[in-house]
């Protein structure tokens, strides 16, 4: 038996999701007027400049160093390029002019403070991270109906005592959570996060970060099915829909702004907090917690609260805590039906360089058919010159996540060997492919 749950998911405050990437300096600009940044295709870019500006770009990759990161942040803020704009603050702004005007001993040190990690490619809420922050809560509950308070052994143990068992008793294991897509406009920021210490407020240790996060106001849509076992199962503890929804309730409505729960008007909703810098509390087992607080100098300690917290904001150095926001709230609401989604992908084409002087045809021909991605992706190869490593890698990346046969990614595979010419025997590229050639 399934017990469907439709779920509005609502974003409250920033939500930072990461998938493990970066912008690359090859694939963004900042647009001071429109406070935006404009993400694009690197090799769309590429196909987009002048045979002069494509050598001279060329010349300024093959080159290496610490310093031709900021040449290349200076070439490429002189040109026209369009492509996936998000929001920046006016902070941000003036951060990107300084880093394309730092020289000398301090380039590394201040690239490594502009990293900007990225939210997923595809503006979506992944079931895992959802389903994990309803584990928590979950447990949180039990721990309280079990009185088992300040464990000291593993946490997966605590785990094991609070479900019954392990994997195969695990009533867990039971609940299906989907991917959950955009139903209304979704947006993206890049913000920064700041380390602030409980209690003063006053700046902790440590240095900000910049981090993409979806935005408050974005909505997205998807589904918690709650199985019921079958009677051969060894699940002896099923999970009911009432019991589970009161463990959100009651783990995260303490942490939430009643005036959150007031803008619902009586809605059925239960509060969660997912995403990075959720804080330390909500992402472990209430009344069992042991955080380890560095004291510098190799030096650590266990509480069972954390000292500090990380807040969103607009300006590396804010100058007060106004406008501060912690991250990661949001607000699932039970809605009767299924939700209608709007598929992510739309939120990330990216536009092919435009020259703004191009006139537009009043009356546009029909579009021709759409060309197999297999030649695009082998077109891409052959506009790169066969030491550009960088980014024939990410080429070669997107060819095997999305070539859906064997034989185009040997195609492709075959086609980055003879356009590489002596290059590809000692190149990254050679280990990645080899297994589609041989």
């Amino acid at each position: 038996m399934e017990n469907l749950l439709y779920i509005k998911l609502h974003i409250m405050s920033p939500v930072h999701i990461g998938c493990d990437d970066v912008y690359e300096p090859t694939g963004f600009k900042f647009d001071a007027n429109s406070k935006k940044l404009i993400a694009f295709d690197p090799l769309v870019f590429i196909e987009s400049l002048s045979d002069s500006d494509r050598d001279k770009f060329a010349s300024i990759c093959m080159k290496g160093t610490i310093e031709s990161i900021i040449e290349l942040y200076r070439f490429i803020s002189s040109k026209t390029i369009s492509g996936r704009e998000v929001d920046v603050s006016d902070d941000m702004i003036s951060h990107y002019k300084k880093v394309k005007n730092i020289s000398g001993n301090r380039i590394q040190q201040e690239l490594n403070k502009f990293t900007i990690s990225r939210t997923a490619y595809t503006p979506y809420i992944p079931g895992s991270s959802l389903k994990g922050s309803l584990r928590t809560a979950y447990l949180s509950m039990l721990a309280k109906e079990k009185k088992i308070n300040n464990w000291k052994r593993k946490a997966k143990e605590l785990e094991f005592e609070l479900l019954g068992g392990k994997f195969e008793t695990d009533p867990f294991r039971m609940i299906k959570v989907s991917d959950f897509l955009p139903v209304e406009n979704v947006k993206t920021k890049i913000i920064y996060a700041v380390n602030k210490k409980k209690g003063s407020m006053t700046d902790a240790k440590g240095p900000f970060q910049i981090l993409e996060v979806i935005q408050p106001g974005s909505v997205f849509g998807g589904v918690i099915n709650i199985q019921e076992p079958d009677t051969s199962s060894d699940i002896t503890n099923p999970i009911k829909k009432e019991k589970f929804l009161l463990s959100l309730r009651s783990f995260y409505g303490s942490g939430v702004n009643s005036k959150i729960i007031k803008q619902f008007n009586g809605a059925d909703i239960s509060p969660v907090r997912l995403g990075r810098h959720s804080g330390a509390e909500f992402v472990t087992i209430e009344g069992n917690r042991d955080i380890k607080i560095n004291l510098g100098k190799g030096k650590s300690k266990c509480l069972d609260h954390a000292t500090t917290i990380w807040l969103a904001s607009e300006s590396r150095k804010p100058g007060s805590n106004n406008g501060l926001q912690p991250f990661g709230w949001a607000v699932m609401e039970l809605v009767d039906k299924p939700v209608a989604t709007i598929d992510p992908m739309k939120f990330v084409v990216l536009k092919s360089a435009i020259s703004p002087d191009t006139k537009q045809n009043p009356e546009p021909l029909p579009p021709p058919p759409p060309e197999p991605l297999i030649n695009k992706l082998i077109k891409k190869i052959k506009v790169l010159k066969p030491t550009d490593a960088g980014i024939i890698s990410t080429v070669i990346r997107d060819a095997l996540e999305h070539l859906e046969t064997e034989e185009d990614k040997k195609k492709f595979a075959l086609a980055v060997k003879e356009h590489m010419g002596k290059t590809f025997k000692k190149s990254k590229a050679k280990k990645r492919l080899d297994l589609f050639i041989e």
